[in-house]
């Protein structure tokens, strides 16, 4: 392996040489000319393809509503959990399939390594199934129960339902609510409720936050990774409900977070 530090960049296959690149960084290697693989390898390189293909379906499902920039090893942390579950549901090499039993263990992925929603917000949201939606509760919230960046004026914070069928690689059109808090404003509670529909799809949902700074009465989301996240939060059944009775949880305590005084670069919004 040798790393390629010219003006020239490629990935792929060229000749005898492939490039591809690894944290930000590109590099080269050489093809093998002959590749010998065993039955148990073979099987193995299997259940690595479905479970690549099952984290493709929710990274291209939920491209269009996540807003924030993933970090290099997104896409191989994804995977590795997928074949952990893929893994977990079934001991048939070669041949496994998801278990919604299973699905479960996707809860607390992160689309940003450097920082989970637990660091920012001052509570732990939690998805209510109710009939034929999906509803979050958020706090009243103002500066001190989340934490930002000096310069922070607003947060953003997104839920996202993705309903997908890892064994049919078929994903629906992914659905989202949101609210803007300003910190200018009094602090007050919102719901953010998502359409649900039970059938074959599980249901993904992703909450994300985001930082963002008003300059001329225009927002500028912040680009310090430090101050967004993006998580799985949880994993709903697409089953029939057998009680169609509403379960509210209490208001979470509130607990004050430090305000970090870091400087904070940031893009302006397209």
């Amino acid at each position: 392996m040798s790393k390629n530090t010219g003006l020239l960049r490629m990935t792929g296959k060229i000749g005898e040489y492939v490039g591809y690149y690894r944290n930000g960084k590109q590099y080269f290697r050489t093809m093998p000319k002959q590749v010998r693989r065993s039955k148990a390898t073979q099987l193995s390189a299997i259940d690595f393809g479905t479970a690549s293909k099952a984290g493709k379906l929710i990274r291209q499902g939920l491209r269009a509503e996540l807003n924030i920039r993933h970090d290099d090893g997104m896409i191989n942390r994804l995977n590795a959990d997928m074949l952990r579950v893929l893994y977990a549901g079934s001991k048939q090499r070669g041949s496994r399939r998801f278990q919604r039993n299973k699905l479960s263990m996707l809860t607390g992925m992160r689309f940003n390594e450097r920082t989970e929603l637990s660091h920012l917000l001052s509570f732990s949201p939690k998805v209510v199934q109710d009939r034929n939606s999906l509803r979050i509760t958020i706090p009243a919230l103002g500066a001190n129960n989340i934490r930002h960046a000096r310069n922070t004026t607003h947060i953003e914070i997104k839920v996202i339902a993705l309903g997908v069928n890892f064994n049919e690689g078929a994903c629906q059109e992914a659905a989202s609510d949101k609210v803007l808090i300003d910190f200018s404003k009094p602090a007050a509670a919102a719901e953010l409720v998502l359409p649900f529909n039970a059938g074959d799809e599980e249901t993904i949902v992703v909450l994300q936050v985001r930082a963002f700074s008003e300059e001329g009465g225009k927002l500028y989301a912040l680009g310090n990774r430090k101050y967004f996240a993006a998580d799985i939060i949880d994993i709903v059944p697409s089953l029939p409900a057998t009680s169609t009775d509403i379960i509210y949880y209490d208001q979470p305590e509130l607990k004050p977070v430090t305000q970090l005084p870091e400087a904070v670069h940031y893009v302006q919004l397209e």
